[in-house]
């Protein structure tokens, strides 16, 4: 059975799908309340554990002994998430029994310490659920200290709701696959002109994906041989939707994600979903760039008027970042941020393409040996600037002591390290703090609550840009090979070396997670982070142009829209979040389910704005 679907009928598939997962989050589901089976009964009968936050659990500390004197302890807690930090107090001098709350994230460590400060007992990375109440058992002998761990209440499976969104997208999507159907058989379905493609009237800022694209659009089906063959010129839907896929996930992040620690950034080391979306932007960027240049020099545009362009357009964007990003407070006014990282690396990538003009077809013998690596070859120039503003960062990081860090730390200070450093971000956050000052760079960082750091830090600042730069620029690399190699396979497969060879270079950086040479951060945007990031990006750049532009098998819908009107759509995000129908108070204790449906509600409402958009024909330009 083969099947086309049509764009509106997939995206009020998702709209749809949306709009039952508001009606569940109202209904609740008993969601929150839900328990796996218990396999045995409380010993605390009084004990709520619905009314703990979320991701915590309840322990009972309980100190019992064989002897008439019950000698007090110390329990002392480390999760593992914080590298090698030092161990927090649970409870001082436990002489009966205590109940603490401990996160359930991620592994958990229990130290007993006798009070001259000799370990007896320890329990290393254990796993506790969501609302568990579990007892730890420290039973004192003569000779020796027995510690026993035991759930008291089974916890709550925190991730049924994500299963239950699944399942509701999966089912309301096949419904409407299987109408869609039917409509076409018995031909019910009418072509009205509301639905008809229309052609993308922006994203100058990024590119109008114009390029040798293959879809004549016919709706023919395509039969995998034409992998082989040389697409017509058409546009790129694969590119609209690829950065829509990477707006609608970053609003849906951005507007908490559930709750769900994988759709938070990491806490410092490590690579989580929210962290993967601003370098996917960054990285389309650099793919738009060539097509747009490209169109410039078609048109024999003089080299100032695309100089004022670059000017004007990096002007807008770090303008909008200002505004987005901060409030009335002047004081403790923000510089750095999302768009003016995207300012200062589109200013450096573009002037880059204006400046090192790539060499072309005609001046490159295709019979020569490097014909197969000719799109890398022709950007030597551009390889050459960019690997320097590589080496730059890795010598100012790892070279250079300057600000009372050790050489080379990347740490982010507080607990880590047994609290010998108080430099978060290393160079990079002591160049931000003195070049912008403390008071005009971010001052909650991600790792604030776990590591207990007291110094501000910017994940946006003055170092990582010359990174995001690099990253742009592989995007670059992408959108060339696009422009030199018209046949869809040469496309496809230098794309998958290309994603093959960075994340072999990022094992090798950071295979070792924490202990590695470069470990993945995207606070620091390390080599790593960015290497990992952009090899993803070529892998979903080919999984969208095979099936989206090559085979046909989907049209983008619903991520094409917003990808169609990225600036729009993410500064009204930013603006308008906190507000109704994007953001409500949620009555009661807080709960992954209540704050999933309300976050995908919000994200659905942007995706059916941003239709309405492409309806109307409203497209920002910048």
């Amino acid at each position: 059975m083969e099947i086309h679907a049509d764009d509106h009928i997939v995206f009020m598939a998702f709209s749809a799908v949306f709009l039952v997962l508001a009606l569940l989050s109202a209904q609740r589901l008993g969601l929150a309340s839900h328990r796996l089976p218990s396999k045995s009964l409380p010993t605390d009968s009084h004990v709520d554990v619905k009314s703990l936050p979320m991701d915590t659990a309840l322990l009972q500390l309980t100190l019992t002994s064989t002897s008439d004197i019950t000698p007090s302890v110390n329990v002392f807690g480390l999760s593992s998430n914080c590298h090698k930090c030092i161990f927090e107090p649970l409870a001082k001098n436990l002489k009966y029994s205590l109940n603490v709350t401990v996160e359930t994230n991620f592994p958990f460590t229990l130290l007993v310490n006798d009070p001259n400060g000799t370990c007896i007992c320890e329990k290393k990375n254990e796993t506790f659920g969501e609302h568990g109440f579990y007892n730890y058992t420290i039973l004192r002998y003569k000779t020796k200290t027995v510690c026993r761990l035991s759930t008291q209440i089974d916890p709550d499976n925190a991730y049924l709701p994500l299963l239950y969104a699944f399942l509701v997208i999966l089912g309301v999507a096949l419904i409407w696959l299987v109408l869609l159907y039917l409509l076409r058989k018995y031909n019910l379905l009418v072509n009205w002109e509301l639905f008809h493609d229309t052609e993308s009237l922006i994203n100058a800022d990024l590119g109008s994906p114009n390029f040798n694209g293959p879809v004549d659009g016919s709706g023919h089906h395509i039969d995998p041989h034409e992998l082989l063959e040389k697409p017509k010129k058409q546009r790129l839907k694969s590119l609209d939707t690829f950065r829509g896929i990477a707006l609608t996930i970053m609003i849906f992040v951005n507007s908490g994600g559930g709750g769900y620690y994988f759709f938070k950034h990491a806490r410092w080391n490590g690579l989580t979903v929210a962290d993967l979306v601003f370098p996917w932007f960054m990285w389309i960027m650099g793919v738009s760039m060539v097509i747009s240049f490209q169109s410039m020099r078609r048109r024999q545009m003089r080299s100032i008027t695309i100089f004022a362009k670059i000017i004007r357009r990096t002007l807008i964007l770090f303008a909008l970042g200002l505004f987005v990003s901060n409030y009335a407070d002047l004081a403790h006014y923000r510089v750095p941020g999302v768009l003016q990282r995207f300012s200062a690396c589109y200013f450096i990538t573009a002037m880059l393409q204006l400046v090192i003009n790539p060499g072309t077809d005609s001046i490159l013998p295709v019979a020569a040996w490097w014909n197969p690596i000719r799109d890398v070859f022709a950007l030597w120039g551009q390889w050459l600037v960019m690997l320097g503003l590589l080496a730059i960062y890795i010598i100012i990081t790892f070279a250079l002591k300057i600000g009372g860090c050790p050489r080379g730390y990347i740490g982010p200070g507080g607990l880590a390290s047994s609290e010998a450093y108080n430099c978060t971000g290393g160079n990079a956050g002591y160049i931000d703090r003195h070049f912008f000052g403390s008071k005009h760079i971010y001052g909650h960082p991600t790792c604030m609550e776990t590591y207990k750091t007291e110094v501000p830090y910017d994940p946006e600042g003055a170092l990582g840009t010359l990174t995001s730069a690099f990253l742009v620029f592989l995007g670059v690399q992408a959108g060339y090979t696009l422009h030199t190699f018209p046949y869809n396979i040469s496309r496809m497969k230098r794309w998958i070396i290309w994603s093959l060879l960075l994340g072999c270079i990022t094992l090798a950086l950071a295979g070792k997670n924490n202990d590695s040479f470069i470990p993945i951060n995207k606070n620091l945007w390390s080599v790593s982070f960015i290497f990992v990031t952009g090899g993803m990006a070529f892998l979903l750049l080919t999984f969208c142009y095979v099936t989206i532009d090559v085979l046909r098998w989907w049209n983008g819908a619903p991520f094409c829209y917003p990808g169609m009107n990225s600036i729009l759509v993410y500064v009204g995000s930013e603006i308008l979040g906190r507000y109704f129908p994007f953001c409500w108070t949620v009555s009661g204790h807080v709960q992954h389910a209540d704050l999933l449906a309300m976050n995908l509600v919000g994200t659905a409402v942007w995706l059916i704005i941003s239709y309405y958009l492409y309806y109307i024909k409203f497209f920002v330009k910048i």
